[in-house]
């Protein structure tokens, strides 16, 4: 099964689609739905759980915290930071510039042995390219076995 690194911004789009486009909203509700029949592995840092209890909870707190309670009983592992994980953060930091929340989701899905992340956050993850592959949600869902 292949796994990926789902960061933040696809996991909030998956769980907080209204108002997009059709054809995106089908997509994402197809690749939640490979998620959860174990299709593919889809793995995340807790630091993302930090990330949207921040983003969301701005706009609705309760509509955060139904989606963190969504997000937790999904599919998705989340990986908790290790001491492996908070160094290869910093060497991603301090050899490529990469802020220190997206350091730790990158750290965490190489650590992981991840080779591919799901994300569009280009200027963040664009620097490590080399790390870890870049995949938009259509090259995700082509990975569904």
């Amino acid at each position: 099964m292949n796994k990926i690194l789902v960061d933040t911004m696809w996991l909030e789009a998956i769980f907080t689609w209204e108002g997009l486009p059709t054809t995106l909203a089908d997509e994402l509700d197809a690749f939640a739905d490979a998620l959860d029949n174990e299709k593919i592995l889809g793995i995340s840092s807790v630091v993302s759980l930090t990330e949207l209890t921040k983003h969301l909870g701005k706009k609705n707190e309760q509509k955060m915290r139904t989606t963190i309670q969504e997000l937790k009983s999904s599919g998705i592992i989340f990986v908790n930071v290790t001491q492996k994980i908070a160094e290869r953060a910093g060497e991603l930091h301090w050899k490529y510039g990469v802020p220190t929340a997206d350091s730790l989701i990158a750290a965490t899905g190489m650590v992981e042995n991840t080779k591919h992340v799901l994300t569009g956050d280009l200027r963040h993850f664009g620097p490590i390219k080399n790390l870890i592959k870049i995949i938009d949600l259509k090259q995700a869902l082509k990975m569904v076995r």
